[in-house]
């Protein structure tokens, strides 16, 4: 946590005219979590979770869903919500002073998107932040821009005027124009409105259960006594949604018979389905969601998890203590694993630009380019051809991305087998059961486009013929 937020803000001085006294509730030191949050993960180019969990973890359990909510919907819009402060406070937003930046872009998406807060509660809480980390001019502009939105606080009296149609769409979902055009050129219009709205919304809470702990009726049953609302998924068939609650504090989570996983990683680890008796090597495991669904789904499983990254491994570990996995964990890179083939199945998690995973990540639309999607997929390929290694004659190599991404997964595959003509591309229809069966999108392909509450994600499966 910042020294800037654990001390003590100064006194403000009158602001447009008026006294502002500083009130400190708790949920003002919401407000200024979150812009710190905001500030550190565009600061950093860092996943935004390394800064949440530790800030969730400071706060009373009945503010965290609130610092969720404006960190995670601020970073969701956060090019719309530059928009709107620019035509608010007339000037180019890149000129408005750093520190003022995430307060403003907190309190603009609180006014904008929350109502359950007073518009005027969150522009007294923004002043007081910019005494804090400003000058009286800089607390007096953050009052007048503020002000002038809550005068009209809707989306729609601030619209994006813009004669690029591209850009135009980018500014309006708040997405960066190289990700809208692609989108448009790959997929359509509808499909890629689709895509960029679906990232907008916000994101269920998933749970996986396991059928050798009673599967997910139990624990459904399991959690509702615990006063937490869920309902089956539609998708995945272990898999549970949270409409209400927070279910880490309940026993059958304290149990191990549950694991917070989104329901299309759930399926996407399921394709195809595992048997009893087939022996699974799991690359790039860390932390362990595609191995606790292939555990989850057939308990007869032999299976074996390694990853590079040795704290990844260690919280992999952890995970699979607290839901009593005694499987192996190796700590190993999958594109430089021994050539003994010895697995029925290789799963390899390759590294991908997470378009698919924008929702619950939305601070990775501020840092993915054109270059960072090619550098990934020619890293996949190293990942997948060491993989490879280890399979044995008849058995699958199952590459799986979070990417909705051609370079990063039709193109790495052909790529691979262009220099591996000892694999092929496995006929999956036949093989999946609905719904996830109307995802098989070309042979050997599946991809669960993001939609309906879930993530995105993209599986290859090859098989070695010899």
């Amino acid at each position: 946590m910042s020294r800037r937020l654990e001390s003590t803000p100064r006194r403000p001085e009158s602001v447009a005219g008026r006294r502002v006294t500083p009130r400190r509730s708790p949920q003002d030191d919401v407000r200024a979590v979150a812009a710190w949050v905001v500030d550190r993960t565009l600061a950093s180019l860092s996943p935004v979770d390394a800064f949440l969990d530790g800030a969730l973890t400071r706060l009373d359990e009945r503010d965290r869903p609130l610092l969720r909510e404006l960190a995670l919907g601020t970073l969701r819009w956060l090019r719309r919500l530059d928009h709107v402060i620019a035509a608010a406070s007339h000037r180019e937003f890149a000129s408005i002073a750093p520190e003022l930046r995430s307060i403003l872009r907190v309190a603009t998406y609180q006014i904008l998107f929350l109502d359950r807060v007073p518009a005027h509660a969150a522009v007294d809480e923004a002043v007081n932040q910019a005494h804090a980390r400003s000058h009286s001019g800089g607390a007096s502009f953050v009052n007048a821009v503020l002000r002038r939105i809550a005068r009209t606080p809707t989306l729609e009296a601030w619209p994006v005027v813009e004669a690029d149609p591209v850009r135009r769409l980018a500014l309006e979902t708040s997405h960066p124009d190289f990700l809208v055009r692609r989108w448009l050129d790959r997929f359509g219009a509808a499909a890629a409105r689709g895509l960029l709205d679906a990232d907008n919304r916000s994101k269920p809470l998933h749970l996986l259960a396991f059928r050798d702990r009673g599967g997910r009726e139990l624990a459904a049953e399991a959690l509702i006594e615990a006063g937490i609302e869920v309902v089956p998924s539609a998708l995945a068939p272990l898999g549970l949604t949270v409409r209400e609650g927070l279910p880490w504090t309940t026993a059958p989570f304290r149990d191990g018979q549950l694991y917070v996983q989104d329901e299309a990683s759930q399926v996407a680890a399921l394709v195809p389905p595992p048997v009893a008796g087939e022996r699974i090597l799991d690359c790039a495991a860390a932390p362990g969601g595609k191995a606790f669904s292939l555990l989850a789904f057939e308990p007869g499983v032999r299976l074996v998890a390694a990853d590079v990254d040795v704290e990844r491994v260690a919280l992999m570990r952890r995970n699979a203590g607290r839901l009593g996995r005694a499987m192996p964990i190796l700590v190993a890179d999958a594109g430089r694993l021994p050539s003994t083939a010895a697995f029925d199945r290789v799963v390899v998690d390759l590294p991908c630009s997470g378009t698919g995973t924008l929702r619950k990540h939305p601070e990775l639309k501020w840092r993915l380019s054109e270059g960072e999607i090619a550098r990934l997929a020619s890293l996949g390929g190293r990942l997948l051809s060491g993989a490879a290694r280890t399979v044995l004659p008849g058995g699958l190599l199952v590459a799986i991305t979070c990417s909705l991404e051609m370079e990063e997964n039709e193109e790495t595959v052909a790529s691979f087998l262009a220099c591996e003509p000892q694999f092929r591309l496995l006929p999956l229809a036949e093989r999946l059961a609905p719904p996830i069966d109307r995802y098989v999108v070309g042979p050997g392909l599946w991809r669960l486009p993001t939609a309906d509450g879930h993530d995105g994600f993209t599986v290859s499966v090859l098989q070695r013929v010899k």
